[in-house]
């Protein structure tokens, strides 16, 4: 006779012989599969960037990377542009600084 703890009712009950009322409920969003949730990565697109046909989502997202491109949803990929640095300005503000409180 084996016996396992009910998470239910917190009682023991036979496995073979386990109450109707104690049976957990199912959720209807869960599947009977073994993986139920696999995402694929075989996609047949062509690039908004380059024009070029791409069988792997991977490839695809490695060559945005590549070219510095940001994958926003469907939308046309934009280059990422990074401010430049104004050196001269800093360099200025520094040497304003430093005679202000170096005096």
């Amino acid at each position: 006779m084996r016996e396992r703890f009910c998470r239910i009712c917190g009682g023991w009950h036979q496995l073979d012989k386990w109450p109707h009322n104690c049976m957990p409920v199912k959720n209807l969003a869960q599947s009977d599969l073994p993986a139920p949730h696999f995402v694929s990565d075989s996609i047949d697109i062509q690039s908004m960037h380059d024009g070029q046909h791409y069988t792997s989502k991977a490839k695809l997202r490695s060559a945005y990377r590549a070219a510095g491109v940001v994958e926003i949803g469907n939308e046309k990929p934009q280059p990422i542009e990074t401010p430049k640095t104004d050196r001269k300005a800093i360099r200025n503000e520094l040497r304003r600084v430093h005679a202000e409180y170096s005096a």
